[in-house]
């Protein structure tokens, strides 16, 4: 869908995007880094294209809504939107790569010791580099690691790529640090004679110490996140009741209104803030326990 997106967006307006491609440069590694299928041409056709639309939908649309229910001063405030909108559109579409190769990074380091102990599995029965990352690559249950290594393995049986430049192309790529390391650590036990049975293997059990490092650390705040939970949600709710229906004897708010913001808070502010809670925790957990 986003690669069809930005074919389309590149065939309207891609001759104004050539011209803005060395503003850009720095969004070209990006977008290898980010496996984002288009080019560095289609994306800032695409940045452009988004916004110059999001200004025309807001200023017609928004100016005529507004302008009718609110007159000149809505008028004026869509006018204010149809500038900010566009702008935090394209500066979305700019900061788009680098979020999506932080959430790669993050997938590729929750994978990596499982996956490197796979691969030294493979070695160990003596499978071929390039049958090593074929296997792995149909191996889905890695997630973007899968996916790294069919791209190493099509470099290698596809555009005829020796092992060690697919090792080498596959380290530049890659948005993991964790990932790159591996490359071209087994592009040097390769190169230089090694075992690559024995590298793999003590890499693995590094990765795994570090894994078990986070599993730990997360625990330990996933206890401190508990007690907030209990503390905010449970007891915080039952003070919030009492202390609203003690106060309405107070204040000139009646007993219906202040029924009606008990249940808003009940049966919308904590579903709310345990679906936050919810979010927060999972975003927080290694791979593999979430």
């Amino acid at each position: 869908m986003l690669e069809k997106y930005a074919n389309f967006c590149y065939d309207q307006i891609g001759s104004y995007a050539l011209e803005l491609v060395e503003y850009f440069e720095d969004l070209r590694p990006q977008l290898s880094r980010a496996d984002i299928p288009a080019s560095l041409p289609e994306y800032i056709s695409m940045m452009l294209f988004s916004s110059g639309a999001v200004f025309i939908s807001s200023l017609f649309l928004l100016g005529s809504i507004l302008s009718v229910t609110m007159g000149i001063s809505g008028f004026i405030f869509s006018l204010a939107l149809s500038i900010i909108l566009p702008a935090l559109t394209f500066l979305g579409l700019y900061m788009l790569p680098s979020v999506i190769m932080r959430q790669r990074a993050s997938k590729i380091r929750d994978s990596l010791p499982f996956a490197t102990m796979y691969m030294s599995t493979l070695a160990g029965t003596g499978t071929s580099t390039s049958e090593l990352f074929r296997n792995l690559a149909e191996a889905e249950q890695y997630g973007e690691i899968s996916k790294e290594a069919e791209k190493i393995h099509s470099d290698i049986d596809s555009f005829g790529m020796d092992i060690s430049e697919a090792l080498q192309r596959a380290a530049e790529r890659t948005p993991s640090d964790d990932f790159k390391d591996l490359m071209w650590g087994m592009n040097h036990a390769l190169t230089s004679g090694g075992s690559l049975r024995a590298f793999l293997q003590e890499r693995a059990e590094t990765l795994m110490n570090d894994y078990e490092r986070r599993i730990e650390s997360f625990s330990d705040q996933l206890s401190l996140l508990v007690e907030m939970y209990i503390t905010l949600v449970i007891v915080g709710s039952i003070v919030f009741t009492s202390m609203s229906a003690v106060m309405s004897s107070f204040t000139a708010v009646s007993g219906q209104n202040i029924v009606i913001i008990q249940i808003a808070a009940i049966f919308f502010g904590l579903p709310l803030i345990s679906g936050m809670f919810i979010l927060l925790v999972r975003g927080m957990a290694p791979g593999g326990i979430r």
